[in-house]
């Protein structure tokens, strides 16, 4: 799957790319990106993409409007390890983590059957009962 996504991210921007280069520009912008998108007939994703573009634009001018800073990234500082009371346990999850006889980790077990055609990434079997009418793709048959 992200071979796949990898492929169609180059080929959009391969293709928006050539546009700019074409009228020697440096910067790919999003407008070159939708107006690629349409150009190889992914005309149907436009739209949608153009009002959250816009949606985007508008909550980053008031953001910045406010004198909120831009942050490009978030910097995560790691607390150092606090000790524990005598006779505490460890952190143990409370749910179930899909565990099957060959001692592997079963993705499916523990995702509750999101994976496409029931089955997980692995190849291993489990029971599907908590979501078993559930098709996260049943939009898009």
């Amino acid at each position: 799957m992200q071979q796949c996504v990898s492929e169609y991210i180059s080929f959009i921007t391969g293709e928006a790319n050539e546009g700019c280069q074409r009228e020697q520009r440096k910067t790919i912008t999003a407008e070159d990106l939708l107006w690629a998108m349409g150009k190889l007939g992914f005309e149907n994703y436009i739209q949608p993409l153009t009002v959250y573009l816009n949606r985007y634009r508008e909550v980053e001018s008031e953001r910045t409007s406010r004198g909120e800073a831009y942050k490009r990234h978030v910097d995560f500082v790691l607390a150092p390890p606090q000790p524990q009371p005598f006779g505490v346990p460890p952190y143990v999850p409370a749910f179930q983590m899909g565990y099957n006889p060959a001692g592997m980790f079963d993705a499916a077990a523990a995702m509750g059957g999101y994976y496409r055609d029931g089955g997980s990434g692995a190849g291993g079997s489990s029971s599907q009962v908590p979501m078993a009418n559930f098709d996260p793709y049943a939009e898009y048959k």
